[in-house]
């Protein structure tokens, strides 16, 4: 396995749990999960967004995906705050967008009580400072900690009977592999803290490195299209005169409904917290938190876009883009535009009453030769790899129903075998607590496509 973060962390858990396997996660960093995993939103999202057919897989996804951390959660004794959420429109036109998600919602699997429709009055009532034309509250939909979570996750390997190490400042260099399945490919890979080069057999290997996917992919030297595209998401941490200011996190409509992002919102977070973010500032590296490492990729990413083996061709100019980026630029550079756009529905606040940055995160995007967005992850399989890219939505709320989806059809294939001739759910100490019934209708309704 490669990457050791709360995807890589959870298919080791129902790997270990559920096959015959000695599992070897290599992870380039000293600890795992200080990436994408520990910086994000922190929210289990309700799936009111999901085109019940077009996306009924990751809406089947997040839908069971609130159970299990609702059941990890109370099973381990780590927050799991029940807040609820309120998506709002602030104009008629954004309005009519409210009315699909709550019928999807409904389609999705959501009951009539945890999901309806508020006109502005009744928004008054439950949230008197937010201001907006309409909103959907949805209960089912709550914060956690997944930095928390995940480190938890990679502490549990530790302390069971389970044949699963986590090999930590280990970089993934080379991957070679053999059409020939029975034969093991080999990995190579840099011992950070001495730079040796080491390699490893192994019968079968999952790429799960997230924002680095694509480059982990590409030493494999896979025919492909794809580029992908870094995005930062910033924040900003209210102070606590703010406080009480919302009862619930406040998502507003997204301005740019044909790029897969997402506007600033009002987060309520497991710590007090109350934050505004994230905006969706380009940058060009999967670690580019800070100017001195975007400058340092920027040619070379650059490169990659317009000559590279995998260049694409200029349709990324469009004026859509264009508009996105500068947008979001904008939002980076100036603190008091970002929070005008959540000022929209939160009239009461000032920027200058913001002084301190939130923990900033990178989202990778995979984009096609033509330079369109794919908006759904992408299960590539190849000799005895599977690569999992673009891995954004249904993100953490999701990862154990797709991490059992992709055991299933492993197994379905003949690459996993079941422990005993069967599936051996065993309900660890201070692990992921196994719900039958749960497992059940993952198999059932989450089926993921190989490409």
């Amino acid at each position: 396995m490669v990457g050791a973060g709360i995807l890589g962390l959870a298919l080791a858990n129902v790997i270990s749990s559920l096959c015959k396997s000695k599992i070897t996660i290599l992870e380039q960093e000293a600890k795992p999960a200080l990436h994408t995993s520990s910086r994000n939103t922190g929210k289990v999202h309700a799936p009111f967004i999901y085109h019940p057919e077009k996306k009924r897989v990751w809406a089947k996804a997040a839908l069971y995906g609130y159970q299990f951390w609702k059941n990890y959660c109370e099973a381990n004794k780590i927050p799991f705050e029940e807040d609820g959420v309120l998506e709002v429109a602030t104009d008629a036109d954004s309005a009519k967008i409210l009315s699909f998600h709550l019928d999807w919602g409904i389609k999705n699997g959501l009951n009539y009580d945890e999901i309806k429709l508020l006109d502005q009055n009744e928004v008054k009532m439950i949230e008197p400072h937010v201001k907006c034309h309409q909103a959907i509250l949805c209960k089912k939909d709550a914060s956690v900690d997944y930095g928390q979570i995940t480190r938890l996750l990679a502490n549990h390997f530790l302390n069971n009977d389970r044949e699963v190490k986590i090999a930590t400042l280990s970089k993934v260099i080379n991957i070679k592999t053999d059409r020939n399945l029975d034969l093991p490919g080999i990995i190579e890979y840099q011992n950070m803290d001495g730079n040796a080069v080491r390699q490893m057999k192994f019968d079968f290997l999952i790429n799960a490195s997230g924002s680095n996917a694509l480059n982990v992919m590409n030493t494999t030297k896979i025919e492909h299209g794809y580029q992908d595209l870094f995005f930062l998401g910033e924040y900003w941490i209210a102070p606590s005169k703010y406080n009480n200011l919302t009862r619930r996190s406040i998502y507003s409509i997204p301005q740019f409904h044909q790029f897969p992002f997402l506007d600033p919102h009002w987060i309520i977070r497991t710590n007090g917290h109350r934050e505004i973010g994230p905006n969706a500032c380009p940058v060009f590296s999967p670690y580019g938190y800070d100017k001195l490492n975007n400058l340092k990729e920027f040619f070379p990413k650059l490169y990659k876009l317009t000559l590279g083996e995998h260049r694409i061709n200029k349709s990324i100019l469009r004026k859509e883009m264009f508009n996105l980026v500068a947008t979001e630029a904008l939002s980076s550079v100036s603190k008091r535009y970002m929070i005008k756009r959540v000022k929209k529905f939160l009239p009461s606040i000032e920027a200058k009453d913001f002084t301190i940055r939130g923990t900033s995160g990178i989202r990778a995007n995979i984009i096609d030769k033509n330079g369109d967005f794919i908006s759904s992850p992408i299960f590539k399989l190849h000799n005895n790899v599977l690569h999992i890219l673009n891995y954004n939505s249904p993100g953490a709320t999701g990862v154990f129903p797709i991490a059992y989806a992709l055991v299933f059809k492993l197994v379905d294939k003949g690459i996993l075998r079941y422990n005993n001739n069967g599936i051996e759910q065993r309900k660890l100490t201070n692990l992921t607590p196994f719900d039958e019934k749960l497992i059940e209708n993952c198999r059932k309704e989450i089926e993921v496509e190989f490409k």
